[in-house]
């Protein structure tokens, strides 16, 4: 019997399981359709190994609490939060969230039964879209239960990727040097929100009126919106077409950004955190590039725009 099925049965009558659709970040659980209650469901079974197994990522017990806390949020924010997003805003619809020690289920109605589909290029403004009113929403909440400070790049959660940076001579382009400077600076933002922090294309499905649904929410917690944006960027844009289109992306986002702030928090200065969080555009991708540089260094994502705003970054703080 799958360990996820006592985990369902408190809660559901006639429980039917099909088809494996993917297993989980190196053996850490699967995705699995099923029948709940003759409802068209998705089932996310979480069980977190002893030991990782990732090509990428030393076995530490620092890495190993860092997954199992990213579930610990993920059920969280189901649980919590996910029913009181905004129309403009929503998660997949999670009908249960179980835990019970270190087994969840997160029970998710079947996106696909209801016009969804994974989304694509084609929906990069309507994702853009829904980033703005997500982090309009969330403007200060405080993120209970939540990661502390939002995304799984930040210095703080990567000590291991930290050490593999070898020190440059020049300090003026030397990104180890500049770490803790760029994380400061990116903790210090003056209006925080929740960021989705893992939101790539991958993570966000759209039906054909350009609504958007976004799931896959282990590494929520507070930051500035600007933080996903870059990392949204990362995931669907070349190096040609940030180059082309992300100073158009960003006028679009924060266009976005200053209408919804001004319908979920009528009083807020919505153009002071437009543009502090505008100004922080480079610092973001400073910080990304550090955790590749360590983690990866020949990622395909280091490329010559990210480099621009690394150096960007650099020339106006390191002297």
């Amino acid at each position: 019997m799958a360990f996820y099925i006592p985990l369902l049965q408190p809660y559901f009558k006639h429980i039917e399981i099909g088809d494996t659709l993917t297993s989980l970040w190196s053996g850490c659980g699967s995705i699995v359709q099923c029948q709940l209650d003759d409802k068209a469901c998705v089932i996310k079974a979480i069980k977190i190994p002893s030991y990782i197994h990732h090509p990428k990522i030393k076995q530490s017990e620092f890495a190993l609490k860092r997954k199992q806390h990213s579930y610990s949020v993920e059920y969280t924010f189901y649980k919590l939060y996910s029913q009181h997003l905004p129309v403009h805003a929503q998660s997949i619809e999670c009908i249960g969230a179980i835990n019970k020690d270190d087994e969840y289920a997160l029970v998710f109605k079947n996106f696909t039964k209801h016009g969804f589909t994974q989304a694509g290029p084609q929906h990069v403004k309507a994702i853009l879209r829904w980033l703005a009113h997500f982090h309009a929403f969330n403007l200060s909440k405080p993120a209970d239960g939540l990661w502390q400070q939002g995304n799984y790049w930040h210095l703080s959660t990567r000590p291991d990727e930290f050490n593999k940076l070898k020190n440059n001579l020049d300090k003026k382009s030397d990104i180890k040097n500049a770490a803790h400077k760029i994380d400061e600076q990116l903790q210090s933002c003056a209006y925080k929100t929740l960021i989705h922090g893992d939101a790539k294309l991958a993570n966000f499905a759209a039906n054909e009126r350009d609504e958007i649904l976004g799931y896959d929410f282990q590494y929520i917690g507070a930051g500035c919106g600007i933080i996903d944006v870059m990392y949204f960027m990362t995931s669907c844009l070349s190096d040609a077409q940030l180059h082309g289109c992300a100073d158009k992306y960003l006028a679009y986002y924060f266009d976005n950004l200053k209408a919804a702030i001004t319908i979920y928090h009528p009083t807020a200065p919505a153009g002071k955190i437009a543009d502090n969080w505008l100004a922080l555009w480079p610092a973001a991708w400073a910080d990304f590039y550090r955790f590749l540089a360590g983690w990866s260094p020949e990622h395909q994502k280091i490329n010559s725009y990210m480099q621009q705003q690394v150096n960007s970054w650099l020339a106006s703080n390191i002297s």
